[in-house]
């Protein structure tokens, strides 16, 4: 079983590997730091075991050798290449402290039919701990019956 996240900040990145690993040592988690990267994954990859996508939505820029900065694009970017898909996949988690852009991302998935939450970020990490790991659960179990049997109390 398969988690794909969004995510650029590394101290939120280990605290949300911490948290999954701890209810389900068997799921593989995928970080991208970038949209393009995420969608190039989901294009050019099958994931029959996906159960669940988490999205933050403001990316860092990122310095490049040469000086210039990469765009990293957004989590909306992400939600809106799934909206196109001709079906859902599994349930999605927007991350996000930008109010805006949380609720294009929910609106554009919840047209296209995907099963989506929000969770605000707040406390620097007290938030994965209380908030987005209780929907991450909840979804995850929901999503998949034989994830369930097997995940930890």
């Amino acid at each position: 079983m398969r988690a794909l996240i969004l995510e650029d900040d590394r101290d939120r990145r280990v605290a949300m590997t911490q948290r999954l690993m701890e209810r389900f040592p068997f799921l593989q988690i995928s970080f991208f730091e970038t949209a393009p990267e995420m969608i190039a994954y989901l294009k050019n990859n099958q994931v029959p075991d996906l159960v669940i996508i988490a999205l933050d939505n403001d990316l860092e820029l990122i310095p490049q050798a040469s000086g210039e900065w990469l765009d990293p694009g957004t989590g909306l970017d992400v939600a809106e290449w799934l909206a196109k898909l001709p079906e859902s996949r599994c349930p999605v988690v927007v991350h996000t402290t930008n109010a805006p852009y949380a609720e294009k991302m929910m609106a554009c998935l919840n047209a296209a039919d995907w099963q989506a939450e929000r969770v605000i970020p707040y406390n620097d990490l007290e938030w994965i701990e209380r908030e987005w790991f209780a929907v991450m659960r909840k979804l995850i179990l929901e999503f998949s019956p034989k994830l369930a049997a097997a995940a930890k109390p």
